[in-house]
């Protein structure tokens, strides 16, 4: 049934580094976030059929609470009454509509709908930055979205009603808890209208307590006897008795649906009362009543039709003909709207459209049982229909209904790093769910998938689960995301993410360094930077800047990896005492880092640790506690993404607070590293040797106490630099002072530490802890 019909819808060195390019453009495919599907934000258009309920609208139109809820099952004119209120001459608000569909039951993708629709409906809202944040891998919705979002609502000259139809298909919690969010933190001009068929998980006590929330349930909807009376004239051209009517209300209990339905089928019915007399049964049989009364009347070329393209949640021709085979859907098409045969269009081209989800779900069992065997190949040719037009997401649903099990595996292991680059990791692994563990055990390129998706969210078991699969596998030639190989897949994902280990981590990347051997693809950086980082951790920061070079400059790198590359190199440039390079490769990748793509971006705060790195090196040391303390914080939140730039960040604060007098926080984040390095204790030599150098120093700081004159920030600078080979020259062009000034901090640290020379100098230094 259509909702046109009054129903509602359903050590160091001077080793060159080497400049830091620019940076390449940005490669990211589209995932259905970049350009939103226009159907989904069109609210319906009135329709001559339409019973008019102005006790309803104008309840409606009078109201001015934050929620609105209109709540009850399916069939019972949700929809339409909204819709009624929507285009209302009493009304002058502006209305953003989102019509919801299961593929919106991921947080990125359910408020770049919204964020789309309240711009069409408010022009002046500024949404650039939105939609840029809600492109990024981890969307950070409920910090930065919601708060942005609510401010923009409240500057609204205008009030605005923000329509989300079909709410009950959203059921992942964080949505819900971002919506309650807003609803917190509505401004007055703004109203929300949820419309479901069940109670959504929201304090609707509290907000109907507080007189935050109006509810149209099923009580109301149901229409009253000259209602459908109305409805049943305009649509079968019958007037019933009052006997009649008085029956056909008993029987359905003022259901809308039910009366729609009831007055299709009295269309040139020779007796209606004794139609009537017949309506009889439970509700369940009334469906299977109404097949026969209105399916059975349409010829069967249009019987066929219908029921074949029920599988399809939308459709237009060309979907239509490559499903049923035929070459005149359109032409069945216009009939069907022509004679509102539950027809809904989508758009306003009349382009797309769907069945009333009640009619489809008739449909559906019609086709069960008339042609049981052909339903998943209808479902297949909708996958291969949405996979020729780039809609991935439909292919693979449709593919899994099918069962093709290889075919929705093909697709995903193609666009999964798409969807995960614009942060719909949660969607990927949606479809891992739906595959099911005993499938992706049994397809190794699922497996690929189901383990680089799980280390991104920091799931470290479900990547170890799956990792002995894809070793054992085979795949002939490249994977269809641009992978050399599933051997390759396997240590990308040990060398990047480095969950078993240092050596493990080094001799994985090593092993991805030789398999991605094409500069050309996106791997090889990603291959490189993992190996550069590997070595720069293993106390070989020389060895490391070639591949970390390489990944830099490749003009194929994922902006992302670009980003991990940069930071790791600014860490090598502080380690070879290249603190002026450093610099540059630290705000080259704090430009990457700054992003709204990455911005949120777990990991995105090695930018952030590679900025610290430079500040402590300069000896600014609040601007790097600044910088390092807010990453740690996040990365303790997600610590199984991956262990080594968190322990990077351990011993590069602790320092730093140590520097700064904090001898407590000092060793609080010492004995965190301990810990870390503890769990993975193979090939980190280099890292104890460090946390040793560390723990010294905590344990000698009280020591420092003994200088009559303690050393300032910069001449702590001036001291580490010292311990290098620069000259005070060079030492000066690295602290952006003149070499004379870097002359008097000189004499002023020999003059606090009692020593006459520079090696002197450093080793007093160090054993007072500075």
């Amino acid at each position: 049934m259509q909702r046109g019909t009054g129903l509602g819808g359903a050590g160091r060195s001077g080793r060159h580094l080497g400049a830091v390019p620019a940076e390449p453009a940005a490669r990211r495919a589209s995932v259905g976030l970049d350009v939103p599907i226009e159907t989904k934000l069109h609210a319906p258009n009135p329709r001559a059929e339409w019973m008019e309920r102005p006790e309803l609208t104008g309840h409606l139109t009078r109201s001015s609470v934050k929620l609105v809820l209109v709540d009850a099952p399916a069939g019972f004119g949700k929809t339409t009454v909204v819709a009624q209120w929507r285009s209302s001459a009493l009304e002058s608000r502006s209305f953003a509509w989102v019509s919801l569909d299961r593929g919106d039951d991921d947080p990125a993708r359910l408020w770049w709908y919204i964020v789309s629709a309240l711009q069409r409906a408010c022009p002046q809202i500024g949404v650039e930055a939105l939609l840029k944040e809600l492109r990024a891998q981890a969307p950070e919705v409920t910090g930065t979205v919601l708060p942005v979002l609510a401010n923009e609502l409240a500057a609204l000259p205008a009030p605005v009603v923000l329509v989300l139809d079909d709410y009950h298909v959203i059921k992942e919690r964080s949505c819900h808890e971002q919506v309650e969010f807003l609803l917190r933190h509505l401004p007055p001009s703004a109203q929300i209208v949820l419309i479901t068929r069940v109670d959504p998980p929201l304090p609707l006590a509290r907000l109907r307590a507080a007189g935050e929330m109006i509810e149209l349930r099923a009580r109301e909807l149901r229409f009253a006897p000259e209602e459908a009376a109305a409805l049943v004239q305009a649509a079968a051209g019958v007037e019933l008795s009052q006997a009649d009517l008085a029956d056909l209300m008993e029987r359905t209990e003022g259901w809308p649906a039910g009366v729609y339905l009831a007055a299709l089928s009295l269309r040139g019915h020779l007796s209606p009362q004794a139609f009537v007399r017949e309506f009889t049964g439970d509700n369940r049989f009334i469906v299977d009543f109404l097949a026969d009364e209105v399916l059975g009347r349409q010829p069967g070329e249009v019987q066929q039709f219908l029921a074949r393209t029920s599988i399809l949640s939308r459709f237009c021709a060309p979907l239509c003909d490559a499903v049923t085979g035929s070459a005149n859907a359109a032409e069945i098409i216009e009939t069907l709207e022509r004679e509102n045969l539950f027809l809904v269009p989508l758009d306003d081209n009349r382009r797309w459209y769907r069945y009333h989800h009640l009619f489809a779900q008739l449909l559906r069992s019609q086709l069960a049982v008339t042609e049981p065997d052909s339903v998943r190949a209808l479902h297949q040719r909708a996958s291969a229909w949405y996979q020729r037009s780039g809609s991935a997401e439909e292919a693979i649903g449709h593919a899994l209904t099918a069962e093709d099990i290889a075919g929705a595996v093909e697709e995903i292991a193609r666009c999964w790093y798409s969807y995960v680059d614009t942060g719909r990791t949660a969607t990927v692994r949606g479809w891992m769910r739906s595959l099911g563990d005993a499938r992706i055990a049994a397809h190794p390129l699922a497996a690929h998938c189901a383990a680089f998706a799980a280390a991104l969210t920091g799931d470290r078991e479900t990547v170890r689960r799956w990792l002995p699969v894809i070793e054992a596998g085979r795949h002939d030639g490249p994977l269809p995301d641009g992978i050399q190989s599933l051997r390759s897949s396997a240590a990308l994902l040990r060398g990047v993410f480095g969950f078993d280990g240092l050596r493990a981590m080094h001799e994985s990347a090593a092993t991805a360094a030789d398999l991605e051997g094409d500069p050309a693809s996106p791997w090889y950086a990603a291959a490189r930077a993992a190996l550069g980082f590997s070595l720069y951790l293993s106390g070989d920061p020389e060895a490391g800047a070639g591949p970390l070079e390489q990944a830099v400059q490749s003009e194929s790198s994922i902006p992302l990896i670009r980003m991990f590359a940069l930071s790791a190199m600014t860490l090598v440039a502080v380690e070879l005492g290249r603190v002026s390079k450093a610099q540059d490769f630290a705000q080259a990748a704090r430009l990457l880092g700054s992003r709204s793509d990455f911005r949120t971006s777990p990991q995105s705060g090695v930018a952030r640790i590679a900025m610290g790195a430079v500040h402590a090196e300069r000896g600014r040391l609040p601007e790097a506690r600044a910088e390092l303390e807010p990453v740690l914080e996040s990365r303790r939140r997600l610590f199984g993404i991956s262990p080594w730039p968190t322990l990077e960040l351990l011993l590069l604060l602790a320092r730093v607070r140590l520097d700064l007098g904090d001898r407590s926080g000092a060793a609080e984040l010492a004995a965190e590293a301990r810990d870390v390095l503890a769990a993975l204790p193979d090939g980190i030599a280099a890292l104890q040797a460090r946390l040793a150098e560390l723990d010294r120093r905590i344990a000698g700081r009280s020591r420092v106490v003994s200088l009559a004159e303690p050393l300032t920030e910069r001449e702590v600078a001036v001291l580490r630099l010292l311990g290098g080979s620069l000259s005070l020259r060079e030492i000066g062009q690295e602290l952006y002072v003149s070499a004379n000034t870097v002359k008097t901090h000189t004499q002023a640290i020999y003059r606090k530490l009692g020593v006459s020379t520079r090696h002197d100098a450093v080793e007093r230094g160090k054993q007072l802890g500075l």
